[in-house]
């Protein structure tokens, strides 16, 4: 199975590659998918795979049914894989013949690479679909730059029909050498939230502040103190982070301002850590509102949950790649990082797996970078990762209750 998998991986790689420029070519905002899902169905269709769209937003939803016989209990009955489909609003500076040409907007963080791969992968499984059982489901998630499009597409019943007990997924990385993968069990990503807050005072002129309540002494208060909060309510070795990224006050030069209207993002890779830190901010600025005669009316808006890989599939898909790829391939992340991922809703649902996948061939010009208008990740990339999608999921769909 793994060699006929290679041989596919080949046979259709330059299809795949073409799959992906085309993506790249006509990238879509987040929310505005529809030419991308459109293809990513039409694809699927012509292969024999049954799928859905517009589930959760734009996104598309595939079925492979394996026809071997079940040989036993096993633990999954159904596997997942998913691939991000939305584009970035920046505007590229790669000269390539198949740069966007859609003004402003770029696949900057690699997502065509991911809906490619997972294409590859579909049309794979579904070659070899006499020689497995159970289900691999595909996922083609809409939004991952916004609103958060795995929520909603399981909300729209993705996970469902067969129940999904475990999902894959691939990042790029060009940090990465081409072909890497890497690895992290536990705690990879943090929960975020948004922070909003409105400083009530009382406007006067400057030249009699005792008659007002002055806003911006009060937010500036504020501020300052919620990098205590980090170092005096949480443990040194628990990361958090509060930063508040806008700060609005004052219409004029001698007035005393009257409110002020703070901004921000809340960070942590524990959920309880979230809790405390949710809790100590409002409080924090409540009372030091309160203290200078104002009011702080404080809005928390929850983001993305953390996510936690799990670390019995991080096991498996660890041990797949050493015999595929061999040590030299392995990379492990040191530490988790404080940026967010949507993947986190499904590794809140089930047990789920979020690797990396290196994309630079060190013979590019300029520095390589996601979210970066010079970002030209190494299509050759995609090879490891259609290997470990395919093989990995069906590792799983065998592995024993």
């Amino acid at each position: 199975m793994e060699e006929k998998v290679k041989q596919l991986i080949a046979e259709y790689f330059d299809e795949i590659v073409a799959i992906r420029r085309d993506f790249h070519q006509h990238p879509e905002l987040s929310e505005h998918e529809e030419r991308t899902m459109t293809k990513i169905s039409e694809y699927l269709t012509a292969w024999g795979i049954p799928n859905e769209t517009n589930i959760g937003g734009h996104g598309v939803v595939g079925v492979i049914e394996g026809k071997a016989p079940a040989g036993g209990s096993r633990k999954y009955e159904a596997v997942g894989i998913r691939a991000d489909i939305d584009a970035l609003p920046i505007q590229e500076a790669v000269d390539c013949p198949f740069k966007s040409v859609n003004d402003g907007v770029m696949h900057a963080c690699g997502h065509d690479m991911h809906a490619a791969m997972l294409l590859g992968s579909a049309k794979i499984l579904k070659t070899l679909e006499n020689e497995f059982s159970g289900t691999v489901k595909l996922f083609f998630q809409p939004a991952e730059e916004t609103v958060g499009g795995a929520d909603q597409m399981i909300q729209d019943g993705c996970m469902d029909n067969p129940q999904v007990g475990a999902v894959l997924a691939f990042h790029v990385a060009p940090y990465l050498p081409t072909g890497t993968i890497e690895f992290r069990r536990g705690k990879m990503n943090a929960a975020t939230c948004d922070l909003q807050i409105e400083v009530e005072g009382v406007s006067c002129h400057g030249a009699h502040p005792e008659g007002g309540v002055d806003a911006i002494v009060a937010a500036s208060q504020i501020v300052t103190a919620f990098q205590s909060i980090l170092s005096r309510n949480l443990a040194p070795t628990n990361a958090g982070i509060i930063t508040v990224g806008q700060f609005h006050a004052g219409t004029k030069d001698n007035i005393v301002a009257g409110s002020a209207h703070l901004s921000g993002t809340i960070r942590a890779l524990d959920p309880d850590t979230m809790k405390t830190l949710k809790r100590r901010i409002t409080e924090t600025a409540e009372g030091i509102a309160a203290g200078y005669g104002a009011k702080a009316h404080v809005q928390l808006t929850d983001g993305y949950p953390s996510l936690i890989n799990s670390d019995e599939v991080c096991g498996e898909m660890e041990a797949l790649a050493e015999r595929m790829l061999g040590k030299e391939k392995m990379y492990f992340m040191p530490e988790p990082s404080l940026g967010a991922d949507d993947f986190a809703f499904f590794t809140q649902r089930c047990d789920g797996l979020y690797m990396n996948v290196g994309t630079n061939s060190g013979k590019e010009e300029k520095p390589q970078n996601i979210h970066s208008e010079y970002y030209h990740p190494d299509e050759d990339a995609m090879k490891n990762g259609i290997l470990m999608e395919v093989l990995g999921s069906l590792q799983l769909l065998e592995k024993a209750e």
